[in-house]
């Protein structure tokens, strides 16, 4: 099965998530492997939620969503996330071949020399560049798919500190997740 990987810490999953995915479904990818991150070795912490809400929330996101399903491998690993680690470990147990797609954001594209083993990594996925940023001609040294995918206002962060100075930004959620942070009283202290 042809598939595409999108990881994040999904702090919460949002309509944006949902529409770049349905996008990359468009190039002809049949799946998107959702990837909640133990921790980014790129951010400080994922704070507001624990991982378990974090991977319910997915679940209440793509119940409905055709091609989509949730791998916590990064989560079960603990420790910081590194995408070359979670391709490996996908290929050696047959969740994906070689050459499946990754999902990364133009915004990371400036940085992503510096990932963990970087030329190992482009050479074993089919990088999907996708738009995060206005400017449509960010330097990538790397063979990519750029992606005409639709530009998304908000950020995870963002939605985070709108819910915790405002209350629940339903606009940018799915439903059912927007339940699920309301019930359990998630993000309305910032200081996590």
């Amino acid at each position: 099965m042809k598939t595409a990987l999108l990881g994040g810490s999904f702090n919460p999953v949002h309509n944006g998530h949902l529409a770049l995915a349905e996008d990359v479904l468009k190039l002809g990818y049949q799946r998107i492997l959702f990837i909640p991150a133990a921790r980014s070795p790129l951010k400080k912490n994922l704070g507001g939620a624990s991982d378990k809400d974090r991977v319910a929330m997915l679940e209440l996101a793509l119940k409905d969503f055709n091609g989509a399903d949730i791998w916590v491998g990064e989560i079960n690993r603990g420790g910081s996330s590194y995408s070359i680690d979670t391709v490996r470990e996908l290929i050696s147990t047959g969740i994906i071949n070689r050459g499946a797609g990754l999902i990364i954001g133009d915004d990371l594209a400036r940085g992503f020399s510096r990932w963990k083993s970087a030329d190992e990594l482009a050479s074993m996925v089919n990088i999907i560049l996708a738009r995060r940023l206005p400017d449509i001609n960010v330097d990538f040294p790397f063979s990519c798919i750029r992606l005409e995918n639709r530009l998304w206002p908000y950020s995870s962060t963002e939605i985070r500190k709108e819910i915790a100075d405002r209350g629940n930004p339903v606009r940018f959620l799915p439903a059912e997740v927007a339940d699920y942070i309301e019930r359990n009283a998630l993000y309305v202290d910032t200081t996590t």
